[in-house]
């Protein structure tokens, strides 16, 4: 008789997960002795600007897919409907704008962070909060990667929580610190294929179980699961075609777009045309994960609330009693531990399966912490150190230099500390859950305003430091507000309009306060401050289709453009040098 439960882990499934931390470490110490390792923070934080389109376009999108997704994609999918497989066309909006307006400035300016641009644009001080809110949000968010799936293996298997945050931590670490961005980059291609192969498997394996796609399809259908395209619009439903179309792109675009994260791959492609195709490369990479995990939900959910005798996979005389004794809905503490119930329970006896899968999922967790622990600590050195450091120089009246080699050897101790800082959040997170909860309520609307931010910059001209940041400000606010509120009153059934906002409207909503809230006082701005209307706007820091309509350029003459000076406090300089910047973002 078939005993129905998790399956105990075997030798070959040990061997499988650990061969995927082995090949971590393995990756870290090559790039770390490879041609006389990290010399430089071009090289440590950039990998020498040298990375193919490929290689870009599987680290930008594995550095995103952590464990939350693979396992909280399917579980939302299992637990509410197929809804959210709308998100795939979200993808509509979110990769032009991204190829279009972001990359090409980023890369165009050869900058080394995304908050750099911030103080070119505007000012210092849309630079330190752009850097303390990534600094602040990334933290969180890697010692919740880390803890989440240790939490949701533990339940099971027979694997400890502190064992699976323990090793996962200091492999993590350990390859980040040693080959900086080139071994994270290289360390996510492994891991890209190790993700989609037992996804793969998990689909083909469970459709099978579950009575065929068909069965999978048409049972979902007729319980009303894959009523995908409401067109009503109500911003207080939990999912609609709208929000999931539109506010999924929009809270994507902080992700994929303005994060360090990833702007950090973008600045690594060889050249802008190597990062604009690692970015569309990205289109059916993303589209194929995203179906992946929803139509896992799919089958689980056919396989476990489904009628046995109407697939084909049980038809057979003798297997139906044993077949409906298997397909008992889990009672599980966590929703998002059904599929690592679902893969240990029906797979469990293939030998090194378990092993597969966990390492799939610790794959999405080393990806998502490496990429989070590089892009730190170039916000920290170049957002925060070397700022500092200039403004110290200025007040002794000294000349402000940089140190390569000391820099790099910040980077390398900064990687460790911020790696331990994270592990030991990780293991505090069952012991402070309301306060993981409330941070993530107030942080997981902060990536609206940031956006509005950036698309003001490089989008309206007319945009200054002052009116911004309290656009800015006020976003942040609302957000703020909004969330905790939500968050505070989401067992009760009367509450303010405001609370009752669907989560995939937060970036959407606050974006717009910020942006209008920006506008009208840059506007009071320019009318009151006429150096607001005579600044100088470098024609760099617009999208390519704009460059040519500003007309503020000053005295420039003409086959001449304007360049930003860093070195002198952010003034505006004319570089007689061809102006070529429209013909290179055309490549």
């Amino acid at each position: 008789m078939y005993e129905s439960g998790p399956q105990p882990l075997g030798w070959l499934d040990y061997v499988m997960f650990s061969l995927l931390f082995v090949a971590a470490t393995v990756t870290g110490l090559y790039h770390n002795f490879k041609k006389g390792g990290q010399q430089t923070t071009q090289q440590f934080l950039l990998a020498d600007r040298s990375v193919l389109s490929l290689p870009v376009a599987m680290t930008l999108l594995v550095s995103f897919v952590s464990p939350i997704t693979l396992l909280g994609t399917p579980s939302e999918i299992y637990n509410y409907g197929g809804q959210f497989m709308i998100f795939v066309f979200s993808a509509i909006i979110l990769y032009p704008m991204m190829t279009i307006i972001f990359v090409p400035v980023f890369y165009g300016l050869k900058i080394t962070t995304a908050y750099e641009y911030l103080h070119k644009r505007f000012g210092l001080s849309l630079r330190l909060l752009g850097a303390f809110v990534f600094t602040i949000q990334t933290v969180i968010y890697m010692s919740i990667v880390t803890y989440t799936p240790a939490l949701a293996i533990e339940a099971v298997t027979s694997l400890s929580m502190w064992k699976i945050i323990l090793v996962t931590g200091i492999v993590c670490t350990l390859y980040t610190a040693m080959g900086g961005l080139k071994a994270v980059i290289y360390t996510d291609v492994i891991m890209f294929v190790v993700i989609i192969v037992s996804m793969l498997l998990v689909i083909i394996l469970g459709t099978i179980r579950a009575g065929g796609l068909g069965y999978v399809i048409d049972f979902n259908r007729d319980e009303g699961r894959l009523e995908l395209f409401t067109l009503p619009f109500d911003p207080t439903v939990r999912m609609t075609t709208l929000s999931v179309f539109i506010g999924g792109a929009l809270n994507n675009l902080s992700i994929w777009a303005v994060s360090q994260t990833a702007v950090q791959r973008f600045l690594a492609a060889k050249d802008l045309k190597s990062a604009k195709y690692s970015v569309w490369l990205n289109l059916p990479f993303s589209a194929i994960l995203v179906l992946v995990c929803c139509l896992e939900g799919l089958i689980m959910y056919a396989f476990y609330y489904g009628n046995p005798e109407e697939s084909y996979a049980t038809s057979a005389p003798g297997v139906t009693d044993l077949v409906s004794e298997m397909r008992v809905p889990p009672n599980l503490t966590n929703k998002d531990q059904i599929l690592v119930y679902f893969v240990s329970e029906q797979f469990g006896n293939i030998p090194g399966f378990q092993g597969l899968f966990i390492a799939c999922i610790m794959a999405g967790a080393l990806s998502t912490i490496s990429s989070g622990l590089n892009a730190l600590v170039s916000v920290i050195l170049v957002d925060i150190v070397r700022p500092f450091r200039e403004w110290r120089a200025r007040r002794v009246g000294k000349e402000f230099t940089t140190s390569e080699r000391a820099d790099t050897v910040f980077s390398k101790v900064m990687s460790v500390v911020l790696g331990v800082f994270s592990l030991v959040l990780a293991f505090l997170a069952p012991y402070m859950g309301t306060l993981l909860k409330l941070t993530n309520s107030v942080f997981g609307a902060a990536g609206g305003p940031l956006v509005g931010v950036f698309l003001l910059g490089m989008l309206w001209r007319r945009a200054n430091e002052r009116g911004t940041l309290i656009g800015a400000i006020c976003g942040f606010v609302m957000g703020l507000w909004t969330s905790m509120g939500s968050a505070a009153t989401q067992e009760e059934e009367e509450k303010l309009g405001l609370y009752k906002l669907s989560f995939m409207w937060y970036s959407g909503f606050t974006m717009s306060i910020t942006i209008i809230v920006a506008v009208l006082m840059s506007e009071l701005f320019r009318l009151v401050d006429k150096k607001e209307r005579d600044k100088v706007i470098n024609p760099l820091l617009l999208v390519p289709f704009l460059r040519d309509r500003v007309t503020n350029y000053a005295d420039v003459p003409t086959g001449e453009i304007v360049k930003y000076d860093d070195k002198d406090g952010g003034a505006v300089e004319i570089v007689k040098e061809p102006r070529k910047f429209d013909e290179d973002n055309k490549a």
